[in-house]
C-alpha cells in the first residue's frame, strides 16, 4: 500500500504535468477552421416555396414539419365565424391540431384559387388579422375535424427580416359559406 508521501508525490506530479501542458510556450489553442470558400449561403426561401412546404407537411400530417414552420410562441387557431383561442405556443398548437382538428381524414388543398373573400363574408383574408402581422399567403384546405367535413384557411406571414412562418388557421367546422 502506498504511503502518504508517495500519494502526495504522485498527486504533485499529475498536477505539474497538467499545469505544464496548459502553459506550454508556443502552443495555441485550437481554432475552428473557417468554412471553405466554395460554400455558398443558402438562398432565401420564397413565399410560394414556404407555402408549398406548409401544404406538403399538412397533407402528409407531418406534425414535426408543421411545428418547424410555426413561430415558437405565437400560433392562432380561430373558428369561422368569429371565435378564436388566445395565441398558443407552437407545441400546444400542434397538440390541438393533431388531437382535435386533423382526425377525420386526409387534408386536401383542392382549390388554389378559391374565392376566399366570398367565404369570409367579403372580408379580405390578407387583412383579417391584427395590423402588425403581414400575411403574405392564404391556403384553402378541406378535410378538417372529426368527420373530415370542415374547411380551413392557413395563413402564412412574413417577419421584418424577410423570413416566413405559419401564423394562423381559421377552421370552419362544417365548411365556409358559398355564395351561389
Amino acid at each position: 500500500m502506498p504511503s502518504a508521501a508517495q500519494k502526495t508525490i504522485t498527486f504533485l506530479l499529475v498536477i505539474l504535468l497538467f499545469v505544464s501542458g496548459c502553459a506550454a510556450p508556443g502552443l495555441q489553442p485550437l481554432q475552428p477552421q473557417p468554412a471553405a470558400a466554395t460554400e455558398t449561403p443558402s438562398p432565401t426561401i420564397s413565399p410560394d416555396a414556404f407555402s408549398g412546404q406548409l401544404r406538403q407537411s399538412v397533407e402528409s400530417a407531418g406534425f414535426d414539419a408543421m411545428r418547424g414552420l410555426m413561430d415558437d410562441n405565437l400560433f392562432v387557431i380561430a373558428f369561422w365565424p368569429g371565435n378564436s383561442l388566445p395565441p398558443l405556443p407552437a407545441d400546444d398548437a400542434i397538440g390541438q391540431l393533431r388531437n382535435l382538428y386533423m382526425t377525420g381524414g386526409p387534408i386536401r388543398f383542392p382549390e388554389p384559387d378559391a374565392p376566399l373573400s366570398d367565404m369570409l363574408d367579403n372580408q379580405d383574408p390578407v387583412h383579417i388579422f391584427q395590423s402588425d402581422v403581414q400575411v403574405v399567403d392564404v391556403l384553402f384546405s378541406q378535410g378538417w375535424g372529426p368527420e373530415g367535413l370542415g374547411e380551413a384557411m392557413l395563413f402564412v406571414a412574413q417577419r421584418a427580416d424577410g423570413s416566413f412562418w405559419w401564423y394562423s388557421i381559421i377552421i370552419a367546422p362544417t365548411g365556409f359559406p358559398r355564395v351561389m
